[in-house]
Parts: C-alpha cells; structure tokens; sequence
C-alpha cells in the first residue's frame, strides 16, 4: 500500500465512479482498475462494490476512506511544512546586537523581514559588542549588528567572521542647547577642546567610543572623558549641561530642545555599523532571506554570492 494507490482510492470514493475519477486524476480508467484491485489484494478485503451506476464503499471502504483523508492531509501539511522551511518562510532567525542598532538600521529592517517572512521565528539578543561577536562565533546567534572602529584603529578584525557595512552616518556634536548660538551652523571640534566630554564606554559601544577619541585627535587634542554605559546617559548629561560629546547624528531624532545637534566643520571618519555572521557557512534559507534584505543597501556586499542582491558586484 502506497500513497498513491491511496490518493486514487480517496478520489473513487469521492467520485463513486471509476470512471470520473480517471478524469478527476487525469489518467485512463483501466491503470485506475489495475491500483484499486492491487490495494483490495494486499489488504486481503474488498472495498468497493461494483455496479451499473458506479461503486459504493463496504464497511472496509469506509474505515479505510476515514483514516486514508487522515493520513494524506498529514503528510500533505508535512510537504508544504517542508517546502515553507525550505523556501525560507518558516523557521528561526536568532540576531544579536548592539543597543544603538535598535534606533537605527533595525526598526525598518525587521519590519520588512517580518511583512516578507511572518511565520519566521524571531529571537533577539540585545548585547554589548564583544557579546554579539561571542554569540555569532558560538552560533547562539545567526547574524549580529554592531558599530565598527574607525579605520586604521589598529583593531583586529575576527578571522571566523564575514563583515558587510549596513549602514553609514556622519558624526556630530552634541551640545547643550544653550551653546547653540556660539556655534553657528557647524562646529569646529577644536572649539570644544577644555569641555569635558561624555562618551559611551568603549566595553558598551565599542567602536562609538574611538570615533569619538579619534575625531578629537583630529582636532588636535586629547578629550577629558567621562564614560557611561549608555547612550541615553550621554545625551542626558548634556541637556544637563555637564559635557558635551560627539555622536552619530542620527541621535538627533530623540533629543530635546535642551540638546543641539550640530554638524562638523572638519572632515572626520563616518560611523559604519555592520552586520557579522560566521565565515564559510551556508546560512538556512530564512536567514539568508534576512541577509538578503540587510544588503539592499548603497553599501558594499562582501557576505558572499548566496546572499548578494542580484546585480551586486563580489570582490
């Protein structure tokens, strides 16, 4: 007994004609005959009776039509499970990332992964940088968000990890609003020298933290740092009045008038977050799907051909 003799005896007893379940099944009626008699013979029973006006089930036929629809229902939601997984509409998706990642690139990504894969389970790891490194490289995570050192901070980069750029912004001063008129339009890094500076700590936003150290070196001096865990800290100790700082410009859009977002007189390195996953691996369908999306971006894609965007040029 296979499934297809089950199928054909399913659609028969639907029919109640041998003849208009051929139809039904798009085969001739007599390879139809040839299946319902070999079922009928390894079963060892009759299950259908024959007549002018077509067949009718035995008490056989019925128990066996009850259980068969059963079984051909599970082992059709078993192969449409199994194509939705392999297609990349079902599954797991476990991200880690870095909190600054959550007001930035994220909102809109996960949005459209989640308009595009809603059966997709997400699992999310808010971390601190060396925390979503370790949990890409240990896989508890498929892909992790995180800042990047500016370039030339001599950091080493993690040999067992891909890196592709997601997203690319500016720095910016951060200032007590009522340094607002001092400054003008733009501010000269050099003109901040003898304020205290507040930055997040280099253990809680890794490569924020030398962005902010470099672009003072580039002014020509050393900036006093106070360090605090959090982003929110800094933007709160300068409305406060006690430091200023020099952020992703994006910040913008979630400080008070009490704050003063001004752009730089003087070239500095961009901020780049980036998206890490392990090297050499054939990520599953839906997180290739995930990755597929991050890249839709202006930035370069160095993921590897399975997840480029089509067109994109591979170095």
């Amino acid at each position: 007994m296979d499934l297809r003799q089950l199928r054909y005896f399913v659609t028969v007893a639907e029919e109640r004609s041998v003849t208009a379940a051929a139809a039904r099944l798009h085969i001739t009626q007599p390879p139809l005959s040839v299946q319902l008699a070999r079922l009928e013979h390894e079963l060892g029973v009759v299950l259908l009776t024959r007549h002018r006006r077509g067949v009718d089930l035995t008490d056989a036929g019925r128990h066996l039509l009850e259980h068969a629809r059963r079984l051909l229902a599970e082992v059709d939601g078993v192969a449409q499970s199994v194509r939705r997984l392999g297609e990349g509409r079902s599954g797991h998706l476990a991200l880690a990332f870095v909190s600054a990642a959550a007001w930035t690139v994220l909102p809109a990504l996960l949005h459209r992964y989640q308009q595009d894969r809603p059966d997709v389970l997400l699992d999310f790891a808010e971390e601190l940088p060396d925390g979503v490194v370790e949990a890409v490289r240990s896989r508890r995570a498929d892909a992790g968000v995180v800042y990047l050192p500016p370039p030339g901070s001599g950091t080493a980069r993690e040999p067992e990890l891909d890196v592709a750029v997601l997203h690319r912004e500016p720095l910016a001063a951060v200032v007590p609003g009522g340094l607002r008129d001092r400054f003008g339009d733009r501010v000269d890094l050099a003109a901040l020298a003898r304020e205290p500076f507040v930055s997040p700590a280099a253990s809680a936003w890794g490569g924020l933290h030398e962005h902010l150290a470099g672009a003072c070196q580039l002014a020509g001096f050393e900036p006093r740092l106070r360090q605090v865990t959090l982003v929110q800290t800094v933007v709160a100790f300068v409305g406060a009045g006690l430091g200023v700082s020099v952020l992703p410009a994006s910040v913008a859009s979630w400080c008070g008038p009490e704050i003063a977002v001004l752009p730089l007189s003087s070239h500095v390195p961009a901020v780049e977050m980036a998206l890490l996953r392990r090297r050499g691996e054939i990520p599953p369908p839906a997180v290739q799907h995930f990755l597929r999306l991050a890249l839709s971006t202006p930035e370069p894609d160095v993921l590897g051909r399975r997840v480029a965007r089509p067109g994109a040029h591979q170095p």
